[in-house]
């Protein structure tokens, strides 16, 4: 009799673990949203063939991101959600390859330029699709329309100009205050992401840059140059600064499509300096 009677409570015990467990599977609090990009709003000169969305959940980390592709173009999902407050990065998937995109940033994804000449010539063809502080509440079934924004960019070209006596065949250099990495939250530069190397194959060619954001608030770009004269085995490293900002507020009205020019006057070899000129 007392073996039926732990049985019977065993038997009870487990009728409550299981209905336990069951309810918290129907009460566990989501909600449906339905995103929309308006496609008639958007001013870009290109259109994706496909997006890739990431949620980011901002109340609770452990949750995101949420991935979501579309691969028409269309960009249009609907996606079940736990409730919480969301950020929504979205790109498009057809981008050319001159971009790596880095997930693993806090609530957000960047994407970043190769070094030159990876992406010489080549356009950028990058949109967004992004909002903030969508509220995902129990039971929700919402709609939010998004106008795609193409993310600008600015073409930074550099002229080598040495003496005439001398010929340069080895050019290696930084440039720091033009930025290469975009927040796709907002389409704006990252400014900890501020140098540009390059090692210049033919001095005799312009060599070309995307840089981002093209309204930041740094005003000097300094460049750091290792120079090799045809011939020698050695080098020389020389400085310079330049005002890009100024020269990019110029013509940011008049020819925002046009790009900036920055003319490095490497003079002679003896010298420790270079003068950059800025001209479009």
């Amino acid at each position: 009799m007392a073996i039926n009677k732990w049985l019977l409570f065993l038997l009870y015990v487990i009728g409550v673990c299981a209905a336990c467990t069951k309810e918290d599977v129907v009460h566990r609090e989501e909600g449906k949203i339905t995103i929309v990009p308006v496609w008639d709003a958007y001013t870009g000169s290109f259109h994706p063939t496909g997006i890739k969305y990431y949620f980011y959940n901002i109340n609770d980390h452990s949750d995101f991101p949420v991935v979501v592709e579309e691969p028409t173009g269309k960009g249009v999902i609907t996606q079940v959600l736990p409730v919480g407050t969301y950020r929504l990065v979205g790109y498009n998937t057809n981008v050319a390859a001159n971009l790596i995109f880095d997930t693993t940033n806090h609530l957000t994804v960047v994407a970043k330029f190769l070094p030159y000449p990876y992406h010489d010539y080549i356009p950028l063809n990058l949109c967004i699709i992004s909002s903030e502080n969508i509220l995902i509440r129990n039971k929700d079934v919402i709609t939010k329309e998004i106008i795609p924004v193409e993310v600008k960019t600015k073409l930074l070209e550099l002229v080598f100009k040495p003496q005439r006596n001398i010929t340069v065949d080895k050019i290696k250099g930084t440039l720091d205050g033009a930025f290469s990495s975009i927040d796709l939250a907002n389409g704006k530069a990252l400014k900890d992401e501020g140098d540009l190397f390059f090692d210049v194959v033919n001095p005799d060619k312009r060599i070309k840059f995307w840089v981002s954001d093209p309204l930041y608030e740094e005003s000097v770009l300094s460049l750091t140059l290792e120079v090799g004269e045809e011939g020698s085995d050695d080098t020389v490293v020389k400085t310079g600064r330049a005002n890009l900002h100024n020269a990019i507020k110029a013509i940011q009205n008049t020819k925002p499509d046009d790009p900036i020019t920055l003319n490095i006057d490497i003079e002679n070899l003896s010298s420790e300096k270079v003068s950059l000129t800025v001209g479009w």
